[in-house]
């Protein structure tokens, strides 16, 4: 009868262990090799639509807001809203192509900018370069954990979190003096980025830091710019 009992007892525990481990969620990947992988896939891309925002508070960085359509090859149309020169920040509309950047602002026609001149305020150009951009950013980035796999901007996503270096992070918003932590998120199908979130430290005197959110989407999607006329 003891023997029965032990039987039955050893029976029950292997059978709700068994239970147990098959409702355990799946093992999550290392965050080195999802960063590599996202690295890679970034470096492939031909196109994609951004989206930045800006904590409001934020006084680090000169672009406040980001929409628009990119090209690897260096080519960008889409407006932002900025704080050029210490003014107020104010909305532009910019088109660059063929290596020339055309600038509107709230009054007048379109500007010619060099290229140089505008990246030490917002360059579109580099966030899909494939050495400077985005790729550089994920590859670069130090002391990183996946944290959840979860869906984000409608994508199954990979959340890590990571120290992004400055100057990759200034090829997406430039005036970041110092490396950054934040968050990605990883698209689990394709590797691509599709959201990343950067904590920006306070600058001298008393320039704020704060939020910077970047969305990435319509990858691939055909895209044609030309120049204003």
């Amino acid at each position: 009868m003891v023997a029965l009992v032990i039987l039955v007892t050893t029976a029950l525990v292997g059978l709700l262990a068994g239970c147990s481990g098959a409702g355990a969620p799946p093992e999550l990947p290392p965050a080195n090799e999802l960063l590599s992988s996202s690295a890679a896939a970034m470096r492939t891309v031909t196109t994609a639509a951004i989206a930045i925002e800006v904590d409001p508070a934020a006084t680090v960085v000169p672009i406040r807001s980001a929409t628009g359509h990119l090209t690897a090859d260096g080519e960008a149309e889409g407006s932002a809203v900025l704080s050029v020169f210490g003014s107020p920040p104010l909305e532009y509309q910019l088109v660059v192509t063929g290596g020339v950047l055309y600038l509107k602002g709230p009054t007048g026609g379109f500007t010619q900018i060099p290229l140089t001149v505008a990246s030490g305020i917002f360059d579109p150009t580099a966030i899909l370069d494939p050495s400077r951009g985005t790729a550089a950013l994920l590859s670069a980035a130090e002391n990183a954990t996946t944290q959840a796999r979860e869906t984000v901007d409608g994508v199954d996503s990979y959340r890590v979190m990571a120290v992004f270096q400055q100057e990759n992070v200034n090829a997406l918003v430039p005036g970041v003096a110092n490396a950054v932590p934040g968050v990605v998120w990883l698209d689990v199908a394709t590797s691509r980025l599709v959201r990343a979130e950067l904590q920006l430290p306070d600058g001298p005197g008393e320039e704020r830091g704060g939020l910077v959110t970047v969305r990435l989407s319509e990858y691939d999607a055909p895209v044609t710019i030309t120049a204003p006329s």
